[in-house]
């Protein structure tokens, strides 16, 4: 499954330093990634969006949303 993030315009650089394709749509800065499994790390919960971001290395608080495709 794929997922759409839609980060803050002022994550665009750093985008650009890590060779992520992005496109641009309604102020945004939208990137498509495969999903991946959720884990329970140790009997901690984390958030599933903040798990997907660690893993792609993004930093969660320039997300304004995650959504499924």
């Amino acid at each position: 499954m794929k997922v759409l993030i839609n980060f803050k315009e002022s994550y665009q650089q750093d985008l650009e330093d890590m060779d992520q394709f992005f496109t641009f749509g309604d102020g945004e800065l939208n990137v498509i990634v495969d999903d991946v499994p959720y884990t329970i790390n140790d009997g901690i919960y984390q958030d599933p969006d903040e798990q997907l971001c660690e893993h792609y290395g993004f930093n969660y608080d320039q997300v304004n949303c995650i959504e499924a495709m």
